[in-house]
């Protein structure tokens, strides 16, 4: 049987993804890339990708397309059941994610991700996946003002972060505790409430920027 040889395409994302997992996007530069696939064209970045970000976004693809899927279909039988269960729903963010560290170079996604969702936190969030769908039900169990501390984010923060840490680690036979106590931690900030302290300085730092607010100023992605 003939094995087709992989594109030059393909052999970028391969080693892209494997370089930026190990030593971080900033790290490696398109021509160690380039060099490291064995793709003699120098512009070949360019060609495919048109840039370092699209080549990223390549990178990053295949598993979030997966993740997606995975996430949808937990949604889909969440609203289906008429759920309103608050660990049902952290589960839903990090269960198809976690489901990555047993996927083929899904532990170097998670790494990857991790530093893309914390360096460019919600442009890099398509607007059309899953986590906008999380993000509508999560609102119903967020306490008054956590939303617009960005309560949704950080959980997705700790999410991605602690998966890559796991992700680097040498690979374990069973990740189904380790997982479930991720759940936990996540089910709790999400309910977190807000301190006194807290809310203080948020009404004060509200009242602050009350004059100089614009009615066309852009929300933030989570």
């Amino acid at each position: 049987m003939t094995v087709e040889p992989i594109s030059a395409r393909a052999q970028l994302i391969l080693t892209a993804k494997r370089l930026f997992a190990e030593r971080g996007i900033d790290a490696v530069s398109l021509r160690e890339v380039i060099r490291e696939a064995g793709v003699t064209h120098v512009t070949a970045v360019q060609y495919h990708f048109g840039d370092r970000d699209g080549l990223i976004t390549a990178v990053l693809a295949e598993h979030r397309a997966r993740v997606d899927t995975r996430r949808d279909a937990m949604l889909e039988e969440y609203e289906a059941n008429g759920g309103h269960d608050l660990r049902s729903i952290a589960a839903i963010l990090v269960r198809p994610l976690a489901q990555e560290l047993s996927a083929p170079q899904g532990r170097d996604f998670l790494r990857i991700y991790a530093e893309v969702i914390q360096r460019f936190r919600g442009e890099w969030i398509d607007t059309g996946s899953s986590i906008w769908r999380w993000r509508r039900h999560v609102d119903d169990f967020l306490p008054p003002g956590a939303a617009e501390l960005h309560a949704r984010f950080a959980a997705l923060i700790f999410t991605t972060v602690e998966l890559a840490r796991r992700a680097a680690e040498d690979p374990s036979a069973d990740d189904r505790l380790y997982v479930s106590h991720v759940i936990d931690i996540v089910a709790a900030m999400i309910v977190a409430p807000l301190s006194e302290e807290t809310q203080r300085l948020q009404t004060g730092r509200a009242t602050e920027a009350r004059p100089h607010a614009s009615p066309t100023a852009p929300t933030t992605a989570l």
